[in-house]
C-alpha cells in the first residue's frame, strides 16, 4: 500500500519577521520548503545506500535510506516469544538497509501515523497465517538461530536476544523452531542456550557479562522487561542491529545491582546511552548515573531502525525577537516527559495535534529528546515543522539522556544525595550534551533533580550554547537553589517540578505576584506533568485568568527568552541578535541579511564573489559586547568546505570609527566562538576575508552576545 506523506520539506526558505508575531497557528514557512530559492541551505541530505554510520561521539548509529517498499508485519499477530525473533530479525536485516517494519496497532497516535508523515511506501503486510514467509525471504541474511527455553527462566530472553545480535542469527524457542521447520525453515543452531541452568538473574546476566559483553556493542546497552506482561518487541531491533547487551536487572537487589555496576562501568560516559527502562525509576537512572551514562527512555519505542534513516537532516526552527524588557513578571512553563521518546512517539503527537488551536496562544516550553536527531529525526521535525513562534523546545533530564546527577527525591530504590560524582564522566557527559544541544537547535536544559556546584561547573564549562537551566526541588529542599555560573549560565530553581493540577499552579503564581513589589521584573519557572490536568488547553486557561486578574503584568514566555531577559534584567550576558531592535545590513544590500539573526542554522546569507563581505549588525543602543559566535555553512547541513576560512570581529559605537575585537583565520569548523575583552559598542561588524572554498561567504547564524552597561 502507497502512504501519502503530509508535505515534503525540500529547501528551507527564508522567515520574515512578520510571521514571528504571537498568535498565528501555521507551520512555519521556513520550512515547509521552497525548491525555487538557490540562496537557502538544502534541509536534506545525501543518506547512504547500504549499513549503518556511527561515529564516535555519536550516541546512536545512523541507519541506511529504507527500501523502497517496506514488508511490515503486525505484532498483534506475534506471540510474545515470536516478537522476539521478529524484532531481532527486523533489526539484523535493516543493519544492511531497513526493509521490515513492524505494525502495532495499540498506539495512540495511529498504526501508520509516523508511517504517513515519513511518506514510507509499505508493501506487503504478513500476519499470524503466514508471518513465517517473512523469516523465510531474509534467511540467507542470518547465520542461524538462537535457541532458549524461557520456561527455566524469562531472562534467556535477553540473553538469547543479546547473543542473536552478536551472531547474526535469529533467537527462537524449541516450539518456534518447530514452526520455522514445519515451514521449509532449515536455519542451523548457531548457539544453544538451552543447555544452561541459570535461574536467577544476577548469575544469568554475569553469564552473559563473562561471556558475551567482551563482544557486544558497549556504546549502547538496553535495559528491557523480559515478563509476558508486557510487549516484548520495543527498541530491541536496534540493539540486535548493532550487537549490543539486553538485560533486566534490579539495582534494588544488592547482587543484581552489582553486576549492573560492572556494564555501566564498562561503558565510557559521553560516549554511550543506555535505552529503555528500569524496574523503579530512581533506582535504574541511578544506577546508570553514577557512570555518566544518560538513559533514552524507550521501554515501548518502536521501528528504530527505521526512523533513524528518515530524513536525517535536522529542521531547527527559528527563534522570534524577545519581548522588550518591562516591569512584568515573566513566567515560562514547561511540559513535562518529552525525554521520553516512546512519549515523542505516541502519546505527545496527540497531546500536540489536539493542541492545534491553542497552540500559538500562549508560549508553551516543550521537553523532547535530543537523542532524536539520532534515533528519529523525522519525528523532531514533524514538531520542528508545525511549531509556531510561541512553541520552543527543551531538553528533557538532564542534557543528552535522563540523567539524576543529585537525588532529592526519596523514592524506592533511590538514595539522596548526590549521585554522579565522578568529575571526569560528568565532563563527559556534558560534553556529550553540548553536541547534541548544535545538533538539535536545543538551548535550555532541565536538570532532574538537583546540580551540585561541581555538576553546574561542567555545563557552564562544556555546554557553551546553553542559555540556561532549571533544576528542581522536590523535597522543597533550601540546598535546591538559583546559580549564576562562570559569570554567564543562569540556573533556574522551579517553583513547582512536576505540577498535576491547575489550582496548585494558580495558587503559587498568586502568591508570588501578590508579594511581588514591582519594582523590577520578576521571573518565576514552573513544571506541568503532562499526564495529569495540565495539558496545553488548561495552560491557555491559566494564563487568561492572570491576564484578567493582573492586567499588564504578566506575560508567559518562550524558555529561550526566558534566560536572556533575566540575563539582561541582571546585568549578566545576553544574545543581543534576540532584540527586536537589532538590525543586519550587509555589503551587498542584500535583503536576507537578516537571516543571520533569525535563530536558526537552517538559513543562510551568502555574497557572492563581493570584492567587500561583511555584515554590520545595530543593536540600537550601546551595550558591554564580550562573545560572538559564528555558525557557517556546515551547520546548515552544506559542505564544511563551504566554511568561512577568515573573518574579523570589529566593534564601534558610532558606526565610523572600528577597533578590532578579535579575528580568526585558518578555520575549518563549522562554528566559531570568539570571546574578547569586553568593550562598549552599539556596532559590531563582521568582516570576512577569506570566505571559503568558491570564494562566496556564507553565513548561517551570529549571535552576539553583550550585557547591559
Amino acid at each position: 500500500m502507497r502512504i501519502i506523506h503530509l508535505g515534503k520539506q525540500v529547501w528551507a526558505t527564508p522567515i520574515l519577521l512578520s510571521t514571528l508575531l504571537l498568535g498565528g497557528c501555521q507551520a512555519d514557512p521556513m520550512l515547509q520548503g521552497d525548491r525555487t530559492n538557490p540562496d537557502t541551505a538544502p534541509t536534506s541530505v545525501k543518506q547512504h545506500a547500504k549499513g549503518i554510520v556511527w561515529p564516535a561521539g555519536q550516541a546512536l548509529p545512523t541507519f541506511a535510506a529504507p527500501a523502497r517498499k517496506l514488508d511490515t508485519i503486525r505484532v498483534q499477530s506475534l506471540s510474545p516469544d515470536e516478537q522476539i525473533t521478529f524484532s531481532a530479525l527486523q533489526g539484523i536485516v535493516n543493519k544492511a538497509q531497513p526493509r521490515i517494519m513492524l505494525l502495532d496497532s495499540h498506539t495512540d497516535e495511529g498504526e501508520l501515523t509516523w508511517a504517513e508523515w515519513a511518506e514510507l511506501d509499505l508493501g506487503r503486510t504478513y500476519d499470524e497465517q503466514d508471518r513465517y514467509e517473512l523469516v523465510a525471504k531474509y534467511a540467507d541474511e542470518l547465520t542461524g538461530v538462537v535457541l532458549y527455553d524461557p520456561s527455566t527462566s524469562v531472562h534467556y530472553r535477553n540473553l538469547a536476544g543479546t547473543v542473536a545480535g552478536i551472531e547474526g542469527a535469529i533467537p527462537v524457542t524449541p516450539e518456534v523452531y518447530a514452526g520455522l521447520r514445519n515451514h521449509g525453515i532449515e536455519l542451523p543452531v548457531a548457539v544453544d542456550l538451552t543447555r544452561l541452568k541459570f535461574t536467577e538473574p544476577a548469575e544469568l546476566y554475569a553469564y552473559l557479562y563473562r561471556q558475551y559483553w567482551p563482544k557486544a556493542e558497549h556504546r549502547v546497552i538496553l535495559s528491557a522487561r523480559p515478563t509476558d506482561d508486557g510487549d516484548l518487541h520495543h527498541t530491541r531491533d536496534l540493539v540486535a542491529a548493532v550487537g549490543g547487551a539486553v538485560v533486566w536487572l534490579d539495582p534494588r537487589e544488592p547482587e543484581e545491582d552489582r553486576v549492573l555496576a560492572r556494564f555501566f562501568a564498562d561503558m565510557e560516559a559521553g560516549n554511550a546511552v543506555a535505552l529503555g527502562w528500569y524496574t523503579t525509576e530512581r533506582s535504574g537512572i541511578s544506577a546508570a548515573s553514577k557512570h555518566g551514562i544518560g538513559t533514552i527512555p524507550s521501554d515501548y519505542f518502536l521501528n528504530a531502525t527505521v526512523f533513524a534513516g528518515i530524513n536525517q537532516a535536522v529542521r531547527i526552527p527559528p527563534v522570534p525577537p524577545m519581548p522588550e524588557l518591562e516591569n512584568k513578571a515573566y513566567i515560562a512553563i514547561y511540559i513535562s516527559d518529552g525525554d521520553n521518546i516512546q512519549y515523542v512517539q505516541r502519546a505527545m503527537r496527540k497531546i500536540w495535534d489536539q493542541a492545534r488551536d491553542v497552540r500559538g496562544k500562549v508560549a508553551l516550553n516543550w521537553t523532547i529528546a535530543p537523542g532524536l536527531v539520532d534515533v528519529a529525526p523525522v519525528m523532531m521535525n514533524y514538531y520542528y515543522t508545525q511549531a509556531t513562534p510561541a512553541d520552543a523546545f527543551v531538553t528533557g533530564p538532564s542534557g543528552m539522556g535522563y540523567l539524576i546527577p543529585y537525588n532529592t527525591l526519596n523514592e524506592e530504590g533511590g538514595v539522596v544525595g548526590p549521585v554522579l560524582r565522578n568529575q571526569q564522566r560528568m565532563n563527559s557527559y556534558a560534553e556529550l550534551t553540548e553536541r547534541y544541544l548544535q545538533r538539535s537547535g536545543l538551548r535550555v536544559v532541565t536538570i532532574w533533580d538537583q546540580a551540585s556546584p561541581m555538576h553546574r561547573a561542567a555545563y557552564a564549562r562544556h555546554c557553551p550554547s546553553l542559555y540556561g537551566l532549571t533544576v528542581q526541588n522536590f523535597r522543597d529542599s533550601p540546598d535546591v537553589a538559583p546559580s549564576v555560573e562562570n559569570g554567564r549560565l543562569y540556573f533556574e530553581k522551579l517553583q513547582i517540578p512536576y505540577a498535576g493540577t491547575y489550582n496548585h499552579v494558580n495558587e503559587s503564581i498568586t502568591e508570588r505576584l501578590d508579594a511581588w513589589d514591582r519594582r523590577s521584573p520578576l521571573f518565576l519557572a514552573y513544571q506541568m506533568s503532562v499526564w495529569h490536568n495540565m495539558k496545553p488547553d488548561r495552560i491557555l486557561e491559566l494564563y487568561r485568568e492572570l491576564l484578567e486578574r493582573y492586567p499588564g503584568e504578566v506575560e508567559f514566555i518562550r524558555a529561550d527568552h526566558y534566560f536572556n531577559m533575566y540575563n539582561r534584567a541582571n546585568g549578566l550576558p545576553f544574545n543581543l541578535s534576540m532584540l527586536a531592535q537589532t538590525k543586519v545590513t550587509s555589503a551587498n544590500g542584500a535583503a536576507d541579511a537578516k537571516r543571520v539573526i533569525d535563530g536558526t542554522p537552517r538559513t543562510i546569507w551568502q555574497a557572492e564573489g563581493e570584492a567587500d563581505q561583511w555584515l554590520v549588525f545595530d543593536f540600537g543602543q550601546p551595550f558591554e559586547v564580550s562573545r560572538c559566535v559564528v555558525r557557517h555553512a556546515g551547520q546548515a547541513g552544506m559542505d564544511p568546505s563551504l566554511n568561512t576560512r577568515a573573518f574579523r570581529v570589529l566593534l564601534s559605537e558610532d558606526g565610523e570609527h572600528w577597533s578590532v575585537a578579535d579575528a580568526l583565520s585558518d578555520n575549518e569548523a563549522d562554528l566559531s566562538d570568539l570571546k574578547f575583552d569586553p568593550a562598549s559598542a552599539r556596532y559590531l561588524r563582521l568582516e570576512i576575508t577569506d570566505p571559503g572554498a568558491d570564494g562566496t561567504a556564507r553565513i548561517a547564524d551570529v549571535e552576539v552576545f553583550g550585557r547591559q552597561p
